[in-house]
């Protein structure tokens, strides 16, 4: 007989609902305790409990009072910035972001590391100059501050090597099996992994242009495009954490069918377009994404279409070409998605990277509220 769900943990009842006002307070960047019962549905008295003891915690500070309507100000809770700190890395093909964010999710930090293609050794060496070098300034140890460390990679970051130009040598060390254990061994705090995509994705939804939105798909235009999903609320990684990985979505350009990867990647620009190949690149770039958007949209009917990048002048091009694709040439049948430009540039896969410890201690999950019945 197969496990089944059945019933609810009391403990794990309590501790959702702990997450679920984190997450709540996290994302409206601050709440009272009546709108924190508004939003999470849960009762008045449940809430006044959950938050007094967060604050007892100090995972929660009051941060003033709000006033406005009948009755007494209201007190306005914020996450407690000091309550620990983060260490975001993203390996890109084209170097490192490094980001060191407080608990309230806030840049204290951030570098980047050229490079032109990274090694496992370079991000260790990397990574523990970062850290070494950061956390020393820290106010408090950081033996008693930091959580752990995230890193945001491509799955298949030695893959398509021939729009990297890159040698299968170099390649060759990202297909092993060991790669995060070898990250392990050379970084002595608790390692968090994700896909890139979702990373840039979950930043979005907590700190991003995605904080007011339950449904949207994220796309970030870097040297390849990239994406993730977000979907009630919740970053859907799927079964391989590979969800929302635009990159091979199929496309039809000029009556052929090809992948997203080659016409809506920055790659072939170079470091310096002129402005004239930008705006001609974004045209060809919107012809090409507006079939994975409306094919995205069809299938989940999306609130937005979140577009960051690592240039502003790019993304907002990309948008506007996106408008009129999808302004002109959509199904009768089709209820058009908003296209928002993300609020995060090309940090953001690092940001969701430095998020990943508190997303995985303190983000509502729905599996901690089942026990299952033992098997038969």
């Amino acid at each position: 007989m197969h496990s089944v769900r059945k019933g609810t943990n009391a403990s794990g009842m309590r501790r959702y609902n702990e997450r679920l006002i984190l997450s709540a307070v996290r994302r409206s960047a601050g709440a009272s305790k009546a709108e924190l019962a508004r939003v999470t549905t849960l009762s008045p008295q449940a809430v006044v409990r959950i938050v007094d003891q967060l604050e007892e915690e100090g995972l929660l500070v009051q941060a003033g009072r709000r006033t406005g309507g009948m009755g007494q100000p209201a007190i306005v809770y914020r996450i407690n910035s000091e309550r620990g700190y983060t260490v975001g890395v993203e390996v890109g093909r084209a170097g490192l972001t490094l980001v060191l964010l407080d608990f309230d999710g806030q840049r204290k930090a951030i570098r980047h590391a050229p490079s032109a293609f990274p090694t496992i050794e370079i991000v260790v060496e990397e990574t523990r100059r970062f850290l070494s070098e950061e956390l020393s300034a820290l106010p408090v140890p950081a033996a008693e501050s930091l959580m752990g460390v995230g890193i945001a990679m491509p799955w298949f970051l030695g893959e398509w090597r021939d729009e990297l130009k890159i040698s299968d040598d170099q390649a060759s060390e990202w297909r092993h099996d060991d790669v995060a254990d070898r990250l392990s061994a050379g970084i002595s705090w608790p390692l968090f992994f994700e896909n890139d995509g979702n990373a840039a994705a979950l930043a979005q939804l907590l700190c991003g242009a995605g904080v007011d939105l339950q449904d949207f798909l994220y796309v970030n235009l870097g040297t390849f495009v990239g994406g993730g999903l977000v979907l009630g609320g919740r970053l859907m990684q799927g079964r391989h954490g590979n969800a929302g990985a635009l990159a091979s979505m199929p496309v039809c350009v000029k009556g052929e069918s090809d992948f997203l990867i080659h016409h809506a990647s920055l790659y072939p620009l170079g470091n310096s377009p002129d402005p004239q190949a930008a705006v001609d690149w974004a045209d060809r770039c919107a012809e090409a994404l507006g079939f994975a958007v409306i094919g995205a949209n069809s299938l989940l009917d999306l609130e937005a279409v979140v577009i960051d990048g690592a240039s502003d002048s790019i993304v907002r091009l990309v948008g506007a070409a996106l408008e009129n694709r999808l302004s002109r040439d959509v199904p009768p049948d089709f209820f058009r998605p908003t296209i928002r430009q993300g609020t995060l540039g090309q940090p953001a896969a690092a940001i969701g990277a430095g998020l990943l410890p508190l997303h995985a201690s303190f983000t509502p999950d729905l599996g901690a509220l089942f026990k299952r019945l033992p098997d038969a």
